[in-house]
């Protein structure tokens, strides 16, 4: 965090689903060839709960509406040079309500700036942590792990 800055207040969602072998696997997405792997959210707009952001921001970014909301699992604070703002972000453990397609593409949709963005999603193993984008992977420790592919 840096003094002085702004506050942008974000959700993410990390949502699983179990693959054909019965491992967890984490929904994750490539927009920008040169950036790893990301989460689906984004900022909370003014007037919205954490919860309703989530929910518009998943259906923003990947077009999916139905989802069981499993809990939160964390809040993180930290400062991003991207946007030259502090972050506090806040992370929701969420399972889809029908099986996902292994891979899929979506057009984003909606006021913001990722419309007409397109997101390439697929799931990926505990073991593929390493592939996130380092504002997700510096924030999973061990807690996290146990969250989402443990019996947490």
């Amino acid at each position: 965090m840096k003094i002085g800055k702004p506050i942008r207040k974000k959700v993410y969602g990390f949502i699983l689903q179990d693959n054909e072998v019965g491992e967890k696997t984490l929904l994750v997405y490539l927009n920008v060839p040169e950036v790893p792997f990301r989460l689906v959210g984004g900022n909370v707009d003014a007037g919205e709960t954490e919860e309703e952001a989530l929910f518009r921001e998943i259906q923003e970014e990947s077009g999916l509406k139905q989802f069981k909301l499993v809990k939160k699992i964390g809040t993180q604070y930290y400062y991003k040079d991207y946007i030259d703002a502090n972050v506090e972000r806040h992370d929701y453990l969420l399972i889809p309500e029908t099986r996902l397609p292994e891979k899929w593409r979506f057009t984003g949709e909606g006021e913001g700036e990722d419309c007409g963005t397109v997101f390439n999603y697929q799931w990926i193993k505990q073991d593929e942590i390493y592939l996130l984008d380092k504002e997700f992977r510096e924030y999973m420790s061990e807690k996290y792990i146990q969250e989402l592919f443990g019996n947490g």
